[in-house]
């Protein structure tokens, strides 16, 4: 799959916290399925930053950008403070990595309903992109297991990218299928890069869980879809998912 001057290569990717399909810390594989997809810009989830042991406390943003010479905007959603003063802040969230300048970026705290099992704090981060004279506006998310917060948080991202006028492209992780009431109701309002909900494929691939398609790239009436696939990689639980995209000519 190519991509020219007048087209972008977006991907979203939920990196499993740089650890491989059978339980491996191999940050380095990540960084190679972005390289090698030649992506322009990527939706990250699970991004890890100094957050744990099972990560070695690793600054994944910073490691990442640095090693793919990218921009970087991170959207912490948890937070934690290190056992000692000296260390730096641990964070967990959403992340977005491209070759053009990001300008400005925000991370949307979504609503969350009730405490519980699968009650963890969800965000939407936000990032407006220069791309030569133009600008975009680019998205990345994980959202909830929890129906109602599901639900919620959807609407709540809907009411952030209605409220913008630039080309949007909303990548993520939504933890729901392509035929669920969840996905129609973002398809009310943004396309799937893969049409019909049958045209989707696979992207999550745990034992025991082939078959779930929860990883998605949204985009807004200003786009066209070239082309769009699902990269096979043990890099993570997740395939991650790309597109080429072009601008239409009349926006």
């Amino acid at each position: 799959m190519t991509a020219t001057d007048s087209t972008l290569r977006i991907m979203s990717f939920n990196i499993s916290s740089g650890l491989t399909i059978d339980g491996r810390l191999d940050l380095e594989l990540t960084a190679s399925v972005i390289e090698n997809a030649e992506v322009d810009i990527a939706g990250l989830q699970e991004v890890d930053q100094n957050f744990s042991e099972r990560t070695d406390f690793t600054d994944q943003v910073k490691w990442l950008s640095k090693r793919l010479d990218m921009h970087v905007a991170f959207g912490p959603n948890l937070t934690a403070h290190p056992a000692d003063a000296k260390w730096p802040m641990q964070a967990y969230g959403n992340a977005i990595l491209s070759r053009y300048p990001i300008r400005k970026y925000q991370n949307h705290l979504l609503e969350k309903l009730e405490e519980g099992p699968e009650s963890e704090q969800r965000g939407l981060l936000e990032a407006t992109i220069e791309i030569n004279e133009d600008s975009i506006a680019f998205f990345s998310t994980h959202l909830s297991l929890n129906e109602k917060q599901l639900e919620r948080n959807i609407e709540e991202l809907l009411s952030i990218i209605r409220n913008q006028d630039l080309p949007a492209v909303l990548t993520g992780d939504f933890n729901a299928e392509p035929n669920s009431p969840h996905m129609k109701r973002i398809e009310e309002e943004l396309d799937n890069v893969f049409g019909a909900p049958a045209s989707h494929p696979e992207t999550y691939k745990k034992e025991g869980d082939h078959g779930q398609k929860i990883d998605f790239i949204f985009y807004s009436r200003h786009w066209q879809v070239l082309e769009a696939e699902t990269i096979d990689t043990e890099a993570s639980d997740h395939r991650p998912v790309l597109a080429v995209l072009e601008l239409n000519p009349e926006g």
